[in-house]
């Protein structure tokens, strides 16, 4: 879910950046004790919560739920936490993920009048432009937005005990290839899941990652000595590059979605299954 939502807010980044939008950011105080109903609405039984015996009864819902209809916004029929309001010339664009909402759009004042709308309605606090997102570092100016996670990346090294290591010029070695049964000596696969799982949080904005950490991820059931070794030559890369991440630019013009993508022909050395790759593109925009 997390993935979805991070691809999402790329999109209505990038899409900001090139339109030369501004992106604000509101936190929610207690996010699930607001947003009362004033209208009656009615739910289906939820699948597998369904009381025995009373299957055709419904809920009545007493607090807001994501996809109600609020303020004449449309909620995305692809993303379920993203809302549009306005027409093409006036558009107002806003995500939600649980309390923290990010609002970009072509008119500032209709920007700073929702965020009235919403301070009076919910006990809000206004961060001002975006600069911190889930853990995400967002630099704003007037051509461009950049993402990074420099300091979640600097974690990740003290993680590994790679802080102070000598950088490499690659995440990974060329056509390197591994086997699930390994005889190498086994390691700690507990602290193997930990470097993986924020290797993989990293990948958000490090697109340069991606591939490495995934074919990394491949072997957490058991690791050996040399899938560790493998980690260690991204963290060693990585530590040379922490101010890498994500640069949108302001671009005129109209702009098109783009997909890219390649695979190779039984490169697994196991099961002599594929592997495959995607880029897509909003403009000059990597978004997924």
């Amino acid at each position: 879910m997390l993935v979805a939502r991070m691809e999402s807010d790329r999109i209505l980044l990038a899409l900001a950046a090139q339109e030369g939008w501004s992106v604000h950011h509101l936190d929610l105080k207690s996010a699930f004790l607001n947003g009362d109903l004033n209208e009656e609405v009615y739910v289906q039984q939820p699948p597998g919560f369904a009381i025995p015996g009373e299957e055709g009864k419904v809920y009545r819902l007493r607090k807001a739920l994501y996809g109600l209809r609020e303020m004449g916004f449309q909620q995305s029929a692809h993303e379920a936490a993203m809302y549009r309001q306005g027409s093409e010339r006036a558009v107002l664009l806003v995500g939600v993920y649980v309390d923290d909402l990010i609002i970009a759009g072509m008119d500032a004042e209709e920007v700073e009048k929702f965020k009235a709308v919403m301070k009076q309605r919910f006990d809000m606090s206004d961060l001002g432009l975006l600069s911190f997102y889930l853990g995400i570092e967002v630099s704003q100016d007037a051509s461009s937005i950049t993402l990074r996670q420099t300091h979640y990346a600097k974690r990740i090294l003290e993680l590994g005990n790679m802080v102070g290591c000598n950088p490499t010029h690659t995440p990974m070695e060329e056509k390197l290839k591994f086997s699930r049964d390994s005889e190498a000596e086994e390691v700690d696969p507990t602290h193997y899941c930990r470097l993986v799982g924020s290797l993989r949080y990293l990948v958000h904005t490090r697109p340069d990652l991606a591939f490495a950490v995934g074919y990394v991820s491949r072997f957490m059931e058991r690791p050996m000595v040399e899938h560790l070794q493998a980690i260690k030559q991204i963290l060693r890369y990585m530590a040379g590059t922490l101010d890498y991440g994500l640069h949108y630019k302001c671009a005129s013009g109209a702009m098109r979605f783009i997909g890219y993508c390649d695979s190779n022909l039984a490169g697994d050395v196991d099961t002599s299954k594929r592997t495959s790759g995607t880029m897509f593109f909003l403009g000059d925009c990597l978004v997924c």
